[in-house]
């Protein structure tokens, strides 16, 4: 099922846990350089700016094919180019293939053709069919298709919408149920979501943790979207024309107030139950936005004044915080993470210290143009340079 050399695969994902190793310190250089010259693994690349790099490489390449072929067809055609998606997909299929034989992986190159590929797919098929729950349909097949073959993080991510997309769009196009209880249904497909989360991610193979990473920060930034009170009320108004009049408010108005607070802190307290940062961070982030969500309807307090009360508030617990956990060496403690890189903040240091000891030493500067005479009143300037 995978495209690239599963041996090789295995080798990369080796690697990368022994660099880790190597940041954390467990093991040393020497150790590090031995296991890469006897694992060789896959054609990656770590640094994202050259992978940006590469990933233009590979539109520009994927396009002038796509360009090529189109002034041949119109050419020696006059109508019905529909077809013509389908066979730029299959174009970026063929090079999927191509790159995946030749041990490219995360390169940069290789995502430029998936997920081109999967754009011209979706195209034709919205095209043809005029429907955009086929495109959904599609979404979620291909989309996962294209993770389990090529391991390709962000086809998890157009599965998952393409998930989310059919069912929203069975509710507000095809009217299957109420359109009221959509915020519900997307609840419900995020906390599946979420379960096979949890349920995969003891079972699966080492190189499919990041798009399973992918799927629990997709169900619950999805989970908090569907209660929060912003959203559904934008919503409530955007789909199903609902006016809201001054003095009323949205059905169920309550319940969404309270979800809107209540899921944040339970993603906070279970993440530092079960020591999940990727939860704590979302967690953190949809509490800032709650506050916002209100904020946006009610000022309860002038802005300047509520960001100096909320800098405090947060100052305050910080302090207290880092004090409790200060001298614990087990759990939720604030010593250093042994498995996070401080080679840039180590660089970053190193450069500030330099660039003190330079400021300190450089040598005043003589000037070299004498300007005229003159007195406090005449600015110290003269008639003559």
């Amino acid at each position: 099922m995978i495209a690239v050399n599963k041996e090789l695969l295995n080798n990369s994902v080796l690697v990368d846990e022994a660099k880790n190793l190597r940041n954390s310190n467990f093991i040393t250089k020497g150790q590090l350089d031995a296991i890469l010259l006897k694992f060789p693994g896959l054609k990656q690349q770590h640094n994202f700016l050259i992978w940006i790099g590469f990933f233009l490489l590979g539109c520009i390449l994927y396009s002038s094919i796509a360009g090529t072929l189109s002034l041949i067809a119109i050419s020696g055609l006059s109508s019905n180019y529909e077809f013509l998606l389908f066979i730029y997909s299959l174009i970026g299929f063929v090079g999927c293939e191509i790159l995946a034989k030749q041990n490219y992986y995360c390169y940069g190159l290789d995502d430029a053709f998936i997920l081109g590929a999967q754009a011209c797919l979706f195209c034709g098929i919205g095209v043809v069919f005029e429907q955009p729950i086929a495109v959904f349909i599609s979404m979620v097949i291909v989309g996962l298709f294209c993770c389990l073959r090529y391991l390709n993080i962000l086809s998890a991510l157009i599965s998952c919408i393409g998930i989310v997309g059919f069912f929203s769009d069975l509710i507000v196009e095809f009217e299957i149920i109420d359109k009221g209880f959509l915020p519900f249904v997307t609840l419900f497909l995020a906390a599946i979501l979420y379960f096979l989360y949890a349920k995969l991610v003891k079972t699966a193979e080492r190189y499919y943790k990041n798009s399973l990473l992918l799927i629990q920060a997709f169900a619950l930034i999805l989970g908090y979207l569907s209660m929060n009170y912003l959203v559904v009320r934008e919503l409530s108004e955007e789909l199903m024309n609902v006016v809201i009049a001054p003095g009323t408010d949205i059905p169920f108005a309550f319940l969404f107030y309270g979800l809107t607070f209540l899921i944040p802190i339970s993603y906070i307290f279970y993440s530092l139950l079960k020591k999940d940062k990727l939860m704590l961070l979302i967690g953190f982030a949809a509490l800032a936005f709650s506050f916002y969500t209100i904020r946006y309807y009610y000022s309860v307090l002038p802005l300047e004044i509520a960001l100096i009360l909320g800098g405090t508030l947060l100052s305050i617990l910080a302090y207290f915080s880092i004090r409790k956990l200060k001298h614990k060496t087990s759990g939720v403690t604030f010593a250093q993470d042994r498995n996070a890189n401080n080679a840039i903040l180590s660089n970053v240091e190193a450069v500030i210290v330099n660039l003190q000891v330079n400021l300190k030493g450089m040598p005043a500067t003589e000037q070299k143009m004498p300007f005229g005479g003159g007195d406090a009143s005449g600015g110290g300037s003269g008639g003559s340079y």
